[in-house]
């Protein structure tokens, strides 16, 4: 009996911990310019700034909309359905999360893994990685 409320815990503590990232957004992103971000940044930058001190890069960044370049390292759905596009090296574990606007879900299925691109996003939620919400693909 002990040993089956360990598991259930343990999976349930698992599922937590994939899904914090992949929280339901209401945000009406047609407010933000998208033609104007508050920084142009490469993930890798982007991803140590946070890794360096998490409290002054979330002050620095979260709630804006940024730039942010670098090679697609996957095109799918967290574990809520949302899309998203990660961006990262192959070798690399920096990592940015970009969940897709409605808009953009149709272009996504013309990336590929590798290929270099420029999203815009709004930095959300950190704790597990960087995540940019209502993201729109600028260059491919």
């Amino acid at each position: 009996m002990i040993k089956k409320l360990i598991s259930l815990s343990l999976g349930l503590g698992a599922l937590a911990v994939l899904g914090a990232g992949s929280v339901e957004d209401d945000t009406d992103y047609s407010s933000f310019d998208y033609s104007s971000p508050s920084y142009e940044v490469n993930y890798k930058t982007l991803a140590d700034e946070f890794d360096d001190n998490s409290i002054a890069a979330e002050s620095k960044y979260e709630g804006k909309l940024i730039y942010v370049s670098g090679p697609v390292g996957s095109i799918d759905k967290d574990i809520l359905d949302n899309p998203y596009v990660s961006i990262r090296g192959e070798y690399d574990f920096a990592s940015v999360q970009c969940f897709l606007t409605d808009d953009e879900v149709s272009g996504a299925t013309s990336l590929s893994k590798g290929q270099r691109i420029v999203v815009a996003g709004v930095v959300g939620g950190t704790t597990l990685g960087v995540t940019l919400d209502g993201c729109k693909v600028i260059s491919r």
